[in-house]
């Protein structure tokens, strides 16, 4: 009688092996316009960086080594830090995901997201995520966008994550990315 010894990563096809993924907590919880800053210590709880991933303090841009298809996610979490009546809190948070190459400057948006603030309630949350194609060396980057009367009524939430997994490393046949 006679076992197959073979691991079972050499089973699985090299175009559906997984193993690259990250997952980053936003550093600041103020509501400022620009590009969100990201906790990259994997020490800390939450924040996971596989091998092939790594992060761009200076450019506040998550830089994947490996090529492929990625499930990539933001999940905005956004709690009240000062009472206030409801007029002087409406409004909405947006984020918008860009991919970016090395070669290119000029970043497209992938996934956005935007989040109204409720009248009542001290917190709030939205998800978006969804299949990019990325390249190696590709840099993925999250622009806030704050559109409320008093921004210091919110903040950012440690619930705010940056996260994908590969899914594939190359494009399916027929899918559309």
């Amino acid at each position: 009688m006679s076992h197959d010894l073979e691991s079972p990563e050499e089973k699985t096809p090299t175009h559906l092996r997984l193993g690259a993924f990250a997952q980053l907590v936003a550093e600041d919880v103020q509501l400022t316009e620009g590009p969100l800053r990201w906790y990259s210590d994997p020490s800390l709880t939450g924040v996971t960086l596989a091998p092939g991933m790594s992060y761009d303090k200076q450019t506040h841009e998550l830089v994947v080594a490996e090529a492929g298809v990625y499930y990539v996610f933001l999940n905005l979490g956004l709690k009240r830090v000062v009472a206030s009546n409801s007029d002087s809190s409406s409004g909405s948070v947006s984020v918008a995901l860009h991919l970016q190459s090395l070669h290119a400057r000029a970043a497209s948006p992938a996934l956005t997201l935007d989040l109204p603030l409720p009248s009542l309630g001290n917190s709030v949350s939205g998800f978006r995520g969804g299949l990019l194609h990325v390249g190696a060396g590709q840099r993925l980057g999250v622009h806030l966008h704050p559109a409320v009367r008093k921004s210091r009524t919110w903040q950012l939430s440690q619930a705010t994550v940056l996260g994908l997994f590969r899914v594939a490393t190359e494009v399916p046949a027929g899918l559309p990315l």
